[in-house]
């Protein structure tokens, strides 16, 4: 009698054990899952349907504060530099959306801001969006396709006093509308701070992470219809 209750302890143990085994391995599998399934990138849809942005999920939806103030961005912190990276070519009336790198990861570096902003340019017909450059150091114009989509793309490089920007420029003449799409890097010079204040340079190795984020923001663009 001794004997069949220890068997019965022991297999009631393995049986709890076993048990335990499996929770473990449920809930380890599950978090693995999780981590896995969860999205890397999000998308921006246009209001009229007319073109989706695949991007990285981390970066900085931009918003407009209010309608009366086009040029005012929110929030402040990611969408607004000295030489603006939501409104690089001075249309922020149709800027329709921009996403901005998230600030915090180079705070105390020369970078203001960057962001990848969508605009459609109304007042330009086929010839000026392919043509026309509103930027006098507008350089490096030339043909490029980005997962399909056939832009006309130019380089600028833009100083107002004590700051620099870098805009890649892509536009786009699509059913009647000029789209363009600008990849903008904002940052401050020394001259802009007192000796006390001056920032480090970001790295290289930093430009290229923001330029990389952006970039896949830019290949992530498409026409839905």
């Amino acid at each position: 009698m001794e004997t069949l209750l220890i068997t019965l302890r022991i297999f009631t143990l393995s049986l709890f054990a076993a048990a335990l085994a499996f929770t473990f391995s449920v809930t380890l599998a599950v978090g693995q899952s999780g981590a896995v399934v969860k999205p890397e990138f999000t998308n921006f849809v246009s209001r009229d349907g007319t073109f989706q942005v695949k991007y990285p999920q981390y970066l900085v939806r931009c918003e407009h504060l209010d309608a009366e103030n086009p040029d005012v961005w929110s929030p402040e912190s990611a969408c607004i530099a000295s030489i603006p990276v939501c409104d690089s070519s001075g249309h922020a009336g149709n800027v329709l959306t921009c996403l901005a790198y998230p600030p915090n990861e180079f705070r105390g570096s020369e970078l203001q801001a960057a962001a990848l902003a969508v605009s459609r340019l109304d007042s330009f017909g086929a010839a000026e969006c392919m043509q026309k450059w509103t930027n006098r150091d507008t350089s490096d114009v030339h043909e490029e396709r980005v997962r399909g989509v056939r832009f006309q793309a130019a380089k600028v490089a833009e100083t107002q006093g004590s700051y620099v920007a870098e805009h890649s420029v892509y536009r786009a003449f699509h059913k009647g509308a000029c789209y363009e799409l600008d990849v903008n890097l904002s940052t401050a010079l020394a001259t802009a701070f007192a000796a006390e204040d001056v920032p480090r340079k970001l790295t290289s190795a930093e430009r290229d992470k923001i330029k990389t984020s952006l970039t896949e923001s830019l290949e992530g663009f498409r026409f839905l219809k």
